[in-house]
């Protein structure tokens, strides 16, 4: 039965992490390995991209920490043979946004701590515009398909964490 490449892309509670899932089916007895590798929407790479994924029968599945901040890609598994050469390849756009969230539940726990934070009118606009960023970042990859829309509104809820003093 002839290999038909398939994966999908997780996320776990650490926002550095990228949990990626082979759902490929069949076999093909050249392929040796898996390379991951991580593009911006400006087709630059990011962390230490090409991952290696060995094709071991018990690694269907694995886990990479690239990400020092949310940021929307293109992943790309190429499946290889034991001279590099790649066989099958497929890509997925995704916009992960770990941090971002981690962050907005940290003002939501601001808001239990010190209820009258919310007479603040910035902090709770400040929050609105990060919340709707976020959003929007997912909205551009699901119902948009675009990592350049995605990474532009990952960029501007950035600038409010990055200058949270400024905001909230």
């Amino acid at each position: 039965m002839a290999l038909t490449v398939a994966f999908s892309i997780g996320i776990s509670s650490d926002p550095s992490a990228i949990i990626l899932t082979d759902l490929s089916t069949g076999s093909d007895g050249a392929v040796v390995g898996r390379k991951i590798v991580l593009s911006t929407p400006t087709g630059g790479s990011l962390g230490n991209s090409p991952y290696d994924w060995p094709n071991l029968p018990s690694s269907t599945t694995i886990t990479i920490n690239p990400l020092n901040q949310d940021a929307a890609l293109i992943v790309t598994v190429n499946w290889v043979n034991n001279a590099g050469a790649v066989l099958y390849t497929t890509s997925l756009i995704y916009v992960f946004t770990q941090y971002g969230l981690q962050f907005l539940e940290s003002l939501t726990q601001q808001q239990i701590a010190n209820p009258s934070i919310v007479d603040d009118q910035n902090f709770m606009g400040n929050k609105f515009r990060l919340f709707t960023e976020i959003k929007s970042a997912q909205n551009a990859i699901d119902i948009g398909q675009s990592v350049a829309a995605a990474q532009s509104c990952v960029n501007r809820y950035n600038n409010l964490i990055q200058n949270q003093d400024m905001y909230f």
